[in-house]
């Protein structure tokens, strides 16, 4: 497993740091979600509710992905949480790659350190194999694998046995999570021959209007889980115009993204996260 260090709690800050101005004057809150039924139970309305806030509603569904996506949810402006938080650093100091060694996530102060330490691992996954960049680096090219596998593993990768990377994906995350990712369409790992892992090697882009992301408190759900939300903050303004200049910008748009631990006999576990960008 990597290293571990953990600050003291804090009062949240925009990732973007000085170029950032906290929005005092509240954003426009947003959710994607399967159904729109699923919208306004979440947040206690109606469905002809979350239709007259969104005229263009039918424009925003995505057959491909099935899902309702950046639907406004409330008329009144929402205002930012700034719930403490606690910066965790995840190192892995036998990563070939410098960059890939190590992520920094603020995780909220109100979790327990395994919880915290569950959630980090998780950023710092997600972020650099499984998002961002999937699959794991260096590896050695294999013709003639299902999917989009393209080789397996090798010194200075993440992990380079399956076995080791199943046991780091069970303390990160829940069961079903695993299983979802494994079994996927596309699939980034997958076990090879004498416990190698056959992995994939893409990238992708990042959304250029992110301004950083907050959490609302994690509230005990009646089934032992902890659920809370992760705000993502950006500015769609048409006058944004990218990080170049020299003005600071203020986000005007919380994007709200599910997060969800589950309990186990050896503690918290990954159940639902979403990179904030």
């Amino acid at each position: 497993m990597p290293d571990y260090t953990f600050s003291a709690p804090h009062k949240p800050l925009l990732q973007q740091g000085e170029k950032v101005v906290w929005p005092t004057e509240g954003v426009t809150l947003r959710y994607s979600a399967d159904s729109l039924e699923e919208v306004a139970e979440i947040f206690h309305t109606t469905v002809e509710n979350i239709k007259e806030l969104n005229p263009d509603w039918q424009d925003n569904y995505s057959r491909n992905g099935g899902r309702y996506w950046d639907l406004k949810v409330q008329a009144e402006p929402y205002t930012v949480p700034e719930n403490n938080v606690v910066t965790v650093t995840v190192n892995a100091p036998w990563v070939e790659g410098y960059y890939d060694r190590t992520e920094v996530s603020d995780v909220p102060a109100s979790l327990d350190k395994q919880a915290r330490a569950a959630l980090a691992s998780a950023y710092y996954f997600q972020y650099h194999w499984f998002g961002m960049h999937a699959g794991f680096m260096p590896f050695e090219s294999v013709e003639g694998l299902p999917g989009w596998l393209q080789g397996y593993a090798t010194d200075g990768a993440f992990y380079t046995k399956f076995s080791e990377f199943s046991s780091f994906l069970h303390t990160v995350y829940s069961d079903a999570w695993i299983d979802d990712m494994l079994n996927m369409d596309r699939a980034p790992f997958a076990e090879g021959e004498s416990d190698t892992i056959l992995t994939i090697d893409g990238d992708r882009g990042s959304n250029i209007a992110y301004c950083g992301h907050v959490f609302t408190e994690p509230e005990l759900q009646p089934d032992g889980s902890l659920t809370f939300y992760q705000v993502v903050l950006t500015c769609e303004s048409e006058d944004f115009a990218g990080w170049a200049g020299e003005e600071t910008i203020v986000p005007d748009t919380a994007t709200v993204t599910t997060v969800r631990l589950v309990p186990t006999e050896n503690g918290w576990r990954v159940d639902a996260l979403e990179l904030p960008n």
